[in-house]
């Protein structure tokens, strides 16, 4: 089970995200942050990652004379260190994305995918903010 933050629009959307490392920000890097409208990372991103390829030239080929022969050089590995970077911090920026959308925090869930925490949320609306379904339940009544 990974932990979840779900997320509402005052239109009535929900989103949810996970906490932790994020894969496909990992892999996907600029593209990622561009698809979940982090306009000004994902556009940060993608200027850096190209211009390292200017700046730190691949050992062997020209670049814009064309024949790239293309070696693993500098700005492969820094391109690497960007994807880490934003795997790690990928989803702490979406949910900060988030909230200056308009987007409030109204739980935590624990589940299998990003939908099954919506379901969750969906089945009890009324618990607190920030409490687990798990804690929820443990809650004797008063």
């Amino acid at each position: 089970m990974k932990k979840f933050q779900v997320y509402k629009h005052p239109d009535g959307r929900l989103l949810a995200v996970k906490e932790g490392f994020s894969f496909p920000g990992a892999i996907f890097g600029a593209l990622w942050m561009l698809w979940h409208k982090m306009w000004v990372l994902g556009g940060v991103a993608v200027v850096v990652g190209i211009g390292l390829y200017f700046v730190f030239p691949s050992p062997e080929g020209y670049l814009l004379g064309i024949p790239y022969g293309h070696r693993f050089g500098t700005a492969d590995v820094l391109n690497i260190g960007i994807g880490v970077i934003v795997g790690v911090f990928g989803n702490e920026w979406r949910r900060a994305s988030l909230a200056e959308r308009g987007f409030d925090n109204v739980s935590v869930e624990m589940a299998e995918t990003a939908d099954g925490a919506t379901a969750a949320y969906l089945r009890d609306p009324g618990k607190p903010a920030g409490m687990s379904a798990s804690d929820y339940d443990r809650k004797e009544p008063v």
